[in-house]
């Protein structure tokens, strides 16, 4: 019985002793043990990328058109006056194409009779002979043209002549007609009695004198 006792107690202070040797065994282990690094892998690198990634932001882009600061303007149309000038142009040019040509320049007078204008192309067929050359007083009185005379002097000599006839008078402001081989009284009833025209299409002069042969004027066209 007492050496039952006696071993109890000795396995006891045996195992006390073991056990705390053990225990600083494993302390100083634990104390001399390098530490060794944590570590993470590439899928744990990914997690913690994309978390400290700032998501980005979207921009929507506006849409609206972009409006000119300055838009110019240029404009070539002619003015209202202008047009106005325009037509009235025409206008008149079509006036005096629609009728025969009747020539009214380059006439010198000498006092107040003069040679004021010439039809020179008739519309009668062959012989125009409603042709005419026009005789006008420019002054102020009555003017007494007995035995003056006007003739063609497109070739540079005297052509066909026309001499009015003993007191023959042409009022102020007034003007007689002489046709080529027609007869209106109305205008005078003067007629050169040709059977062909006398007036060249193409350009002429006539002349006028009085009846002392003295040059009164002359028209050339």
């Amino acid at each position: 019985m007492m050496f039952h006792r006696s071993a109890a107690r000795a396995l006891t202070l045996s195992a006390a002793v073991l056990l705390a040797t053990t225990s600083s065994s494993s302390n100083a282990f634990l104390a001399a043990a390098p530490s060794r690094p944590i570590r993470r892998s590439q899928h744990d690198d990914n997690i913690i990328l994309m978390a400290a990634v700032t998501p980005p932001v979207a921009t929507v882009a506006s849409s609206a058109p972009t409006t000119p600061s300055t838009i110019a303007s240029v404009s070539n149309l002619p003015s209202q006056k202008e047009l106005l000038d325009k037509s009235s142009s025409s206008t008149s040019s079509a006036t005096a194409s629609s009728s025969s040509p009747v020539s009214k320049s380059k006439s010198t007078p000498q006092g107040g009779i003069t040679i004021s204008s010439i039809n020179y192309d008739g519309q009668v067929p062959k012989t125009e002979s409603d042709e005419y050359v026009t005789i006008t007083n420019n002054s102020k009185t009555p003017m007494d043209i007995s035995k003056y005379y006007v003739y063609v002097a497109t070739t540079g000599n005297q052509g066909p002549t026309f001499t009015f006839p003993k007191s023959t008078t042409i009022k102020a402001g007034e003007s007689v007609k002489i046709y080529t081989n027609e007869i209106h009284k109305e205008s005078g009833g003067y007629s050169f009695g040709s059977g062909k025209a006398i007036w060249s299409n193409k350009g002429g002069l006539a002349v006028l004198k009085d009846g002392a042969g003295k040059k009164i004027g002359e028209f050339k066209y």
